[in-house]
């Protein structure tokens, strides 16, 4: 009986110690996961936009915040290595130590090249290639030549050269032919030809 009884008493015990630990496994994992991941303590996002990058660097760091420059635009009238944009916004709450994505000024317009449509192409062609490459068409001006031929490209007053590069978006002006001009004559052959 005495070995009945002490089999009684570990299995009880075994019993009770596998409540203790199924109650106190889950409350000691939450409390863990609580401090590890700060719990209810966030900072809120400075507004950096703006900023120079030293300026805006300085001010995350002072916040316990870190950054990344996540891309490069160009706004015209923005200094270079200016703040446009940043992810999260201003004012969002974030862990300490996030790191907040910038997008910078790059400082320098991008640049487009000019399709090969100088003398290669009609009016209505070149028109569509360069509003397809992203241009903008000004008044075309016409001289003397074959009708609605491409015979070159302006810009502020440049004649521009097929792979030439200008700022993206530019007004271009198309020189085309009028037509007018053209003489259709049958070439004059020399009488010693018949001869």
């Amino acid at each position: 009986m005495t070995t009945k009884k002490k089999s009684y008493r570990i299995i009880l015990f075994n019993i009770l110690a596998m409540i203790v630990v199924v109650a106190l496994v889950p409350f000691m994992v939450l409390a863990w996961l609580d401090s590890y991941t700060l719990h209810g303590k966030t900072v809120d996002v400075p507004d950096v936009c703006g900023m120079q990058l030293e300026d805006a660097a300085e001010t995350l760091r002072s916040c316990g915040l870190d950054f990344e420059i996540a891309d490069y635009k160009y706004v015209k009238g923005a200094e270079e290595d200016e703040v446009l944009e940043q992810r999260p916004l201003p004012s969002a709450k974030v862990k300490d130590g996030r790191k907040i994505a910038l997008v910078m000024n790059s400082g320098h317009e991008p640049m487009q090249t000019i399709p090969d449509v100088i003398d290669n192409c009609s009016l209505r062609e070149a028109q569509a290639r360069l509003r397809a490459a992203g241009f903008k068409l000004g008044v075309n001006v016409p001289i003397a030549g074959e009708k609605d031929w491409v015979y070159s490209i302006l810009h502020n007053e440049d004649t521009l050269e097929n792979g030439a590069s200008v700022p993206y978006g530019s007004t271009l002006s198309l020189v085309i032919g009028s037509g007018d001009d053209i003489i259709d004559e049958e070439p004059i052959m020399e009488d010693s030809w018949f001869e």
